[in-house]
């Protein structure tokens, strides 16, 4: 199925800049935080922002002590003072373009003008419009309001900044032939027209249109509205869950757009599950095969592939006699700690629900699995060597206390961290050094050889893919990690630099091979390893590109790189095999 994504989908900048503003004052450990009114109109969003403590002030309720954010729609002047006066602290979100409104009714009013507002009278942003009009506004929906007002002399119009176009235009020419003097301001907001437009230009392009969104936004509402008037068959969604996907499976193009308070996470997941809905489809042998495929891949059995090849290509490298052992301790380690870290993940929800699915389906197995995988890879190490032995059960220690508290109370509440994975870049920097003690550092312990420079180029080698490989993902997950609260390396430094700094990190760490292999530090397998490397930058800048987005396909040649580097070493040397 072919899925066109409108470009403008998502949050706009007033949305996002109202979430941001509460992110930040979480970060910042303001206490008590409240939203005056619900934040956006998207309930995914505000169960998340509940989940961290954000409650819902409703108008008319005791104020109480804390921190008090007014929401995007903005909010009346009366309610405003009433905040002030009860003395709390108060972060305005009122999205700038909502403001700009305010100013104009403002003015005009101050001069003695009615306000005509072109909306819905029950929205929370026509309710704010209200309150600056002096009490001479009257809101305007349909002809027969337009037809029941009273006359008046001096008059401006303005819109609902998410008002429909079209349905502006229609009143404002009924007001005109009443009020030939009225002034008219049309303050549909640019990102609200933007959508409405692509929705018109993909309902020619599409054969059904998709539209993600809350059932109470007005804005996303219009979208169904002027999709369906487009002639097409329209969806509305909150999420991917919604989707009939035998339905879906019977078009070869759908459109997708979204509410302009529609998180990115949504979308994504929405346009992920589109793309396959075709194995709804009953009776393709290509099914069976893509399932399967996706069962090795989702269930951590091709990673943990690659954790034993990493091992195998990191014994060669430091010249250590590789063994069944070493491959299986890696395969068993790595597939209980990624199943461990999926249980445990509490943004895995949002940014990849089909996995979250696969994992609820499969729930017995992967525990019994991951659990007898722990058991395995402990008992291997105590067998190879009793020194092995500590340093599995120390990594495992540490990915089991990963995601509890432990820091000190005091502590914590100087530097606002309490877990481990409150350490930005935490995830990233500990996964990358247990591959790498995993793969280089116990392989060299085990066969009583000496750890040289080459155990810390292998070392260097394992823990730089890994450490690349990890951020690539964490920058797919950014947003669903951020909404609940975990601080990762792209949440840190941000998608861009991000990239640049993984790009660079596979420089470096190609450079280390070419110049530790001329310096025969290791064996000349270092150079077949740089196609490895150019091997990464391929899929980064593929990505960076937007030719590669986020889905099995991406997932699949990230985790291949760690087989490519295994088949490179068994090519280089194959006589060399595992005894």
């Amino acid at each position: 199925m072919k899925v066109i994504l409108a470009r403008t989908a998502g949050f706009c900048m007033g949305v996002k800049r109202a979430l941001e503003l509460v992110l930040k004052a979480i970060t910042e450990n303001q206490g008590h935080i409240y939203t005056y009114g619900p934040l956006i109109h998207n309930p995914q969003v505000l169960e998340l922002l509940k989940e961290r403590g954000i409650a819902i002030l409703n108008p008319g309720e005791m104020i109480p002590d804390g921190l008090v954010v007014i929401r995007a729609h903005g909010i009346p002047p009366q309610e405003r003072a009433a905040l002030e006066a009860a003395g709390g602290r108060i972060i305005d979100a009122t999205c700038p373009r909502v403001s700009r409104v305010h100013a104009i009714i403002r003015r005009w009013a101050r001069q003695g003008y009615a306000t005509l507002i072109v909306g819905d009278a029950d929205h929370p942003e026509v309710r704010g419009l209200m309150g600056h009009t002096g009490g001479r506004g009257y809101v305007v929906a349909t002809s027969e309001e337009v037809a029941a007002l009273p006359e008046l002399q001096d008059v401006i119009v303005v819109a609902q900044t998410t008002q429909s176009g079209s349905q502006f235009n229609s009143r404002v020419a009924e007001i005109q032939a009443r009020f030939p003097q009225a002034r008219i301001f049309n303050t549909i907001c640019d990102a609200t027209a933007s959508r409405q437009g692509e929705v018109q230009e993909l309902a020619q392009q599409v054969e059904a249109l998709v539209v993600v969104g809350g059932r109470n936004s007005g804005n996303t509402q219009r979208l169904v509205e002027i999709s369906r008037n487009a002639g097409i068959p329209t969806y509305h969604v909150e999420t991917e869950q919604d989707l009939n996907l035998e339905e879906m499976s019977r078009y070869h193009a759908v459109g997708v757009t979204a509410g302009a308070s529609t998180p990115h996470w949504l979308i994504s997941n929405v346009v992920s599950t589109l793309k396959h809905a075709w194995l709804f489809h009953p009776g393709s042998l290509i099914n069976y095969f893509y399932r399967a495929w996706r069962f090795v891949l989702k269930s951590n059995l091709y990673v943990a592939l690659g954790a034993g090849s990493l091992s195998y290509t990191s014994c060669l490298l430091q010249q250590v006699s590789p063994m069944w052992s070493y491959f299986f301790m890696a395969f068993f380690y790595v597939y209980a700690m990624h199943l461990l870290n999926q249980f445990t993940d509490e943004a895995s929800k949002f940014n990849d629900p089909m996995q979250s699915m696969f994992y609820g389906r499969h729930r017995l197995f992967l525990l019994s699995t991951g659990a007898v995988s722990a058991l395995l890879a402990l008992g291997l190490s105590l067998y190879l060597d009793p020194v092995a032995f500590p340093f599995i059960l120390v990594m495992s220690g540490l990915g089991l206390i990963y995601n509890f508290k432990i820091i000190p109370e005091r502590l914590a509440t100087v530097t606002h961290i309490a877990r481990l994975k409150e350490i930005p870049g935490s995830k990233t920097t500990f996964t990358a050094v247990a591959w790498g003690v995993l793969a280089a550092l116990i392989p060299v312990v085990c066969s009583d050889q000496d750890v040289t420079w080459s155990t810390a180029i292998a070392f260097f080698f394992v823990a730089g893919m890994i450490f690349i490989r990890s951020g690539l993902f964490e920058i797919l997950a950014i947003e669903g990690d951020r909404v609940v609260g975990k601080e990762t390396l792209a949440i840190a430094l941000g998608k861009e630099r991000t990239l640049n700094l993984l790009c660079a990190g596979t420089i470096i760490f190609m450079a280390v091979l070419l110049l530790a292999a001329w310096a025969q530090l290791i064996p000349s397998l270092g150079y077949a390893l740089l196609i490895c490397g150019l091997y990464t930058l391929g899929y980064l800048t593929l990505y960076r590109q937007g030719i590669l987005e986020s889905g099995l396909f991406l997932e699949t040649l990230v985790e291949g790189n760690m087989i490519l580097a295994g088949m490179l070493a068994f090519l280089w040397d194959p006589f060399h095999y595992i005894f």
